[in-house]
């Protein structure tokens, strides 16, 4: 295939694909109505979730008592198993860690493998529950892994997909804390 005709289809998939795409949302809502901006200074959304133990607890539970470090993860996402195992056990087994930090890892859907779930939570120091797309779609969660820090007024100080090292976790979480 010559430059001028893969060039051709190409720019017709684009504009159909742009039709399509355009068509979907001016029949049903608009592209700002399916945003959800969770800037950080507003309050967060609250949530319940269930923890691999079967305990439920909500992000209210938290409120004036800790400060809270979501991870919006994915079970297959090498990069969510590197962010836990380099920077969260890392962080979390550090004898410096604030009792007044909970860190809860996430699934971003309900269709994620439970039982590898319970094995990737074995032997932690931190909380690993099922999340659900609405949880991930209200904290704008869209990449994995995903970070929400949550201080302890229920207001969101950090959001940010990607990972981070453990000085920038522990600075996002200390700003929290003060």
């Amino acid at each position: 295939m010559d430059t001028k005709t893969l060039f051709g289809v190409l720019l017709v998939a684009g504009i159909v694909g742009g039709f399509s795409i355009n068509s979907y949302f001016m029949n049903n809502e608009t592209i700002e109505d399916n945003i959800i901006d969770v800037e950080v200074g507003n309050e967060a959304p609250n949530f319940t979730i269930t923890d691999t133990e079967g305990n439920s607890f909500n992000l209210s539970d938290f409120e004036n008592d800790k400060v809270v470090v979501l991870e919006f993860m994915n079970m297959g996402c090498g990069s969510c198993h590197n962010f836990e195992k380099n920077v969260l056990k890392s962080y979390c087994d550090d004898d410096t860690m604030p009792e007044d930090v909970k860190v809860i890892s996430l699934t971003q859907t309900e269709n994620e493998d439970k039982d590898k779930l319970e094995e990737r939570a074995e032997d932690k120091n931190w909380t690993y529950a099922m999340g659900s797309e609405e949880m991930t779609d209200a904290f704008g969660a869209d990449r994995s892994p995903s970070i929400v820090i949550i201080d302890k007024d229920g207001l969101i100080t950090f959001s940010e997909s990607g990972s981070m090292s453990k000085s920038e976790l522990e600075e996002k979480i200390n700003e929290a804390l003060e």
